[in-house]
């Protein structure tokens, strides 16, 4: 069982562009999508990139080692230009329980199932 996230980027008039990741959604540990992001994805040009290959199973540290669902023909979400509650809506939706955002140079990490 995967712990779900979306990471997104905002643009700069408030919207988001972002990404569904289906496995290691949660902030820390070793090989977790929050670790990778504050590590290895800390330039508004490289998480562009990543965003535009669309949905994935699995973020690695490098972009070609990651498992994107275009790579298996498979459907994605389209969340592009998109305002923040109604990603959360999404989100949820489908099941994620965290919301990854870069803003200003920074990640953001919102839990989407908590107190």
């Amino acid at each position: 069982m995967g712990t779900r996230s979306i990471i997104s980027i905002k643009n700069e008039d408030e919207t988001l562009d972002a990404v569904y990741c289906h496995f290691d959604g949660y902030p820390d540990g070793e090989q977790s999508v929050g670790l990778t992001l504050r590590m290895d994805y800390t330039s508004e040009e490289k998480i562009r990139g990543l965003i535009s290959f669309g949905d994935m199973s699995c973020l690695h540290p490098i972009v070609e080692q990651c498992e994107f669902y275009t790579k298996r023909g498979e459907k994605l979400h389209n969340y592009k230009k998109m305002p923040l509650d109604v990603l959360r809506k999404r989100a949820k939706a489908i099941g994620c329980e965290y919301l990854y955002m870069f803003y200003k140079g920074e990640w953001n990490c919102e839990e989407l199932y908590g107190d």
